[in-house]
């Protein structure tokens, strides 16, 4: 009797055999030629192999990766640390995803996405997988995107500027000659020429209405005392401004030695103060709101909370604050290297805003 061959004998093997082979000429292909560096390393953190992208970007050889420690070999001096920490977080189980910098072997440093994979088998750490992007070209066009639009905005507030002042100088002025004019005018006016008298009145009260309109534009496109006196007074100010016309008690947090900074910093903290009350005011139904700012390292951080519930309809459903207003915070801060952050809940809505105070220069 022939003896059967195991492929014979177990007839799923030949189908079982040919899924492993796929599988691996799978996983070959895509390790081989993916455009992303890929690097595996075993349990001790030793190197095994690399794919040809890796060795593209940072042009160490495989048997320089395998002589020498990865992490001091494309770390640079001061940021090995950084490397080993996360090196470790991987072999404890832990995946691991940083933007941070290596270095190539020709010493050049390069902007690298990195995503370190543990390969975990039947609850064993049998290796690692280390995936790096090289983001070098992407932060370089971040940057100048940040710049550039942090230019077109010094110039934007400028332009607002000088139309405030113009508005608030002249137009303001030649108002107001034109509104005591009309006085006069209305005194020289006979009693018995009633639609004369008449005409004179709504003449004064549009001239009147025109003059409000022109310092609330000015004020809008760029507050008035903010440049002078800084950001303290002006929001306190402006809280207390609300409470009056509004009705809503509003609490302030702002230590009296906040001190000075860039222009464009604090017209967006302004701007997003101003747009949060507004917010509170419209949607909220909050009897109170609390307002924190303050420095802290080289970031100015903003907390402005209310206590309502923004409920929309009877249906019960909340106000969506995705809107055009909440936009233009957001942008506004990230034109700084900032961000903002709403967080809503049966209790309130809070408006969390910060912006880096590092390399903008103080006023």
């Amino acid at each position: 009797m022939r003896e059967l061959g195991l492929l014979e004998a177990v007839p799923e093997l030949p189908y079982l055999y040919a899924d492993t082979l796929m599988t691996t000429a799978h996983f070959q292909a895509l390790f081989e030629y993916s455009p992303v560096a890929i690097v595996a390393l075993d349990s001790e953190h030793k190197f095994v192999m690399c794919n040809p992208a890796f060795r593209s970007l940072f042009l160490f050889s495989p048997e320089e990766l395998m002589v020498t420690d990865m992490d001091q070999l494309i770390a640079s001096p001061d940021r090995t640390e950084e490397a080993r920490s996360l090196s470790l977080a991987v072999l404890r189980g832990e995946k691991v995803h940083t933007v941070t910098q290596r270095r190539r072997k020709d010493g050049m440093t390069v902007d690298v996405e990195i995503y370190g994979i543990p390969l975990i088998v039947e609850g064993m750490l049998c290796g690692v997988y280390g995936v790096y992007q090289d983001v070098t070209e992407r932060n370089r066009a971040q940057t100048a995107f940040r710049q550039l639009s942090q230019m077109l905005n010094d110039i934007q507030q400028d332009e607002r500027r000088r139309i405030a002042r113009d508005l608030h100088d002249s137009t303001s002025q030649e108002l107001a000659v034109l509104n005591w004019n009309l006085t006069l005018l209305s005194k020289m006016v006979s009693d018995k020429d009633k639609p004369l008298q008449e005409m004179v009145a709504q003449t004064k009260e549009i001239a009147a209405q025109c003059s409000s309109r022109i310092r609330s534009a000015s004020y809008l496109l760029h507050p008035p005392l903010l440049g002078e006196e800084g950001l303290q007074p002006v929001v306190t100010r402006l809280a207390q401004e609300f409470e009056q016309r509004s009705g809503i008690r509003v609490t302030v947090d702002i230590p009296d030695v906040l001190g000075r900074f860039a222009d464009a910093i604090e017209i967006a903290i302004f701007r997003v103060i101003q747009e949060s009350l507004a917010n509170a005011l419209r949607h909220s139904g909050s009897p109170v709101v609390h307002l924190s700012l303050w420095q802290q390292s080289d970031w100015l951080r903003l907390i402005v909370s209310d206590q309502g519930n923004r409920r929309a309809n009877r249906g019960g459903r909340k106000k969506d604050l995705s809107g055009v207003g909440v936009s233009g915070m957001r942008e506004r801060l990230e034109q700084l290297g900032g961000y903002l952050r709403l967080e809503q809940t049966g209790e309130g809505t809070t408006v969390i805003a910060e912006v880096p105070l590092k390399g903008a220069s103080n006023v």
